[in-house]
């Protein structure tokens, strides 16, 4: 994928890019203080599959205009921040934890990254695709007409294996059989998506785009959840439909998916804090119902992740 960038002002070093797998993947954007605006992280973990790790650097957005020379099938997931494009005309603008399958030989993209961004993509060649998926393969377009844009809905398992491949990819000298591991359960969930797209059309239009905001202003504060009454008066539905929206949509249940995001940002949080100060953060006054939780979501204790780390 070749790439043209648009600068914000004050970054006048242009974009570096490395040559990768037959086309062009952004390696990073250095500022010129020597901090980077845009970083990738990229591997192949066989032939005609590539994963790949994009974030942004807290302070710059990034505007990218992209040719794609490359055949790839791309699968995606925005985990944190804002991500938009157009593409023949058609806009994309995905929601944190939404999915999205693309194929788009030769087509140009026009992209705006938010400075907080964090998206994860798959990209496997049709060879390779049809070789995992057998005959799953047509669900998820028309190969032939070379042109594929559709959203999968979000959904917290499509989130967590989007994490837990980000998290391979992140991690030196993972041993390659996790790494495919996470790489299909990503891939399946995708797939899993599309099933979903049968349920979302029990659920009227206007209370999908209630339900989407209802879990936006959820995940909002992962200390402080809103009452499902709160919830339910914000975005103007009744507590029958908002519980029944969330499972057909989400799959889960509504304080489930609140304490899934709770769980793995607590993850992310013992990288830098003790079990004590997370679990304050996180806004747990009892430190062993924080243990207990999430013990339940990873089989481990939060000790035993913060001690794993450091010794």
């Amino acid at each position: 994928m070749h790439c043209v960038v648009t600068q914000p002002a004050e970054i006048s070093t242009p974009l570096r890019t490395s040559k990768l797998f037959g086309g062009e993947h952004l390696a990073e954007q250095p500022e010129t203080d020597g901090h980077c605006a845009f970083k990738a992280a990229l591997v192949e973990p066989q032939p005609g599959m590539v994963v790949g790790l994009y974030n942004g650097n807290g302070r710059n957005g990034l505007q990218v205009d992209l040719l794609n020379d490359s055949c790839y099938v791309h699968f995606s997931c925005l985990l944190c921040g804002t991500l938009r494009g157009t593409v023949r005309g058609i806009s994309v603008a995905p929601r944190v934890g939404e999915g999205h399958i693309g194929y788009a030989p030769g087509e140009r993209f026009s992209v705006w990254y938010s400075p907080d961004y964090r998206h994860l993509e798959l990209m496997l060649t049709p060879e390779v695709l049809g070789e995992l998926v057998g005959d799953e393969f047509e669900r998820i377009g028309d190969i032939e007409s070379g042109f594929i844009m559709r959203a999968t809905p979000p959904g917290s398992r499509t989130i967590d294996a989007a994490m837990r491949l980000a998290q391979r990819v992140e991690t030196p000298g993972v041993s390659s059989l996790l790494l495919h591991a996470a790489v299909l359960e990503f891939l399946g969930w995708h797939l899993e998506g599309l099933n979903r797209n049968g349920l979302q059309g029990a659920v009227p239009l206007r209370e999908r785009k209630r339900l989407l905001a209802a879990r936006e202003r959820l995940l909002e504060d992962l200390s402080a959840p809103p009452t499902i009454t709160e919830l339910a008066k914000e975005v103007g539905l009744n507590q029958l439909k908002l519980k029944r929206g969330f499972r057909l949509m989400f799959g889960m249940g509504i304080y489930s998916l609140f304490q899934c995001h709770r769980m793995e940002r607590a993850r992310e949080l013992l990288c830098h804090h003790n079990v004590t100060e997370t679990a304050l953060i996180l806004g747990y006054s009892n430190i062993s119902h924080f243990s207990a939780a999430f013990r339940k979501q990873f089989g481990v204790l939060p000790s035993e992740v913060r001690k794993g780390r450091y010794t």
